[in-house]
């Protein structure tokens, strides 16, 4: 049988009939109810446990820093100028006074000018231009031939200037100290040997002892004296440390390995081995 066509009002009545039965199915029924809250506890559980694995990954990832880390650098180059009064030997045979700019952790400058006094006055004044942000340091030092740093005597901050500089008067002894010294033949196990009560051939390298027992005397296994002042050549110290080919109980020569102090130790013996 065909269904009975329907007027418009008679459709209408019919929809609004089929929207209220849906809207009591929904609302008026327990059992509809329950599906419904059950949905959308299941939707809410599901979003807060998304969220909480979000959360983990990103702590996980985080560096626990508010802010980053930032070095502000100095955006040109700047030029420092300084006076210094000097006393005692500005150059040696191998090794000049230097003003220099230094990269933190660098031996070697970046840029450097070197140092020499007039006659007749121990004042001097020095510029660098054109230093670059990255150094940090601007020193008053010896460099070898090659460009390293071996002794610092004055050395300046510059790490957070912007602009020029004007290092005010200072006056600055060219010595070298002799705990640099010391120091070197307590790091090279010199003094394994040479203590400060017995030592190899009768040489004491310990502190306190060293100085007496090197410079100014002689050696056992050569005419020369161990340290003589001003003259390497003639010091058989620096001869058993760098000569692979002397008669002794045992190789010297890889004692003392870095070539920096080396350059210190014949530093030291130019400019007269003195014990300041």
């Amino acid at each position: 049988m065909k269904p009975p066509c329907l007027t418009s009002a008679q459709q209408e009545h019919v929809n609004d009939r089929i929207v209220s039965g849906f809207s009591f199915a929904v609302t008026g029924c327990p059992f509809t109810r329950l599906l419904v809250n059950s949905f959308t506890y299941l939707r809410m559980e599901k979003t807060r446990i998304v969220l909480v694995f979000l959360g983990i990954i990103l702590t996980a990832c985080d560096s626990g820093d508010i802010y980053p880390n930032y070095v502000e650098e100095r955006n040109g180059n700047i030029a420092v100028t300084a006076r210094f009064v000097l006393s005692g030997n500005t150059d040696t045979q191998d090794y000049n006074l230097h003003f220099a700019a230094f990269e933190e952790g660098s031996a070697s400058p970046e840029v450097w000018t070197r140092v020499v006094k007039l006659p007749n006055t121990d004042t001097v004044r020095v510029s660098l231009d054109n230093i670059p942000p990255k150094a940090a340091t601007v020193r008053l030092c010896l460099l070898t031939i090659g460009r390293r740093t071996i002794y610092d005597f004055f050395s300046r901050d510059i790490s957070n200037a912007e602009n020029n500089i004007e290092i005010p008067l200072a006056e600055v002894s060219l010595k070298l100290k002799y705990e640099k010294i010391q120091e070197i033949f307590e790091r090279s196990t010199c003094t394994a040997c040479h203590g400060t009560e017995i030592g190899g051939a009768g040489l004491l390298l310990g502190e306190g002892k060293s100085y007496e027992s090197l410079v100014d005397k002689p050696s056992i296994n050569s005419p020369k004296k161990r340290v003589e002042p001003y003259s390497v050549s003639n010091s058989f110290l620096m001869d058993a440390l760098t000569c692979d080919t002397l008669q002794l109980s045992h190789p010297h020569s890889s004692i003392i390995y870095n070539q920096d102090d080396l350059n210190l130790l014949k530093a030291w013996i130019e400019r007269g081995a003195e014990n300041e």
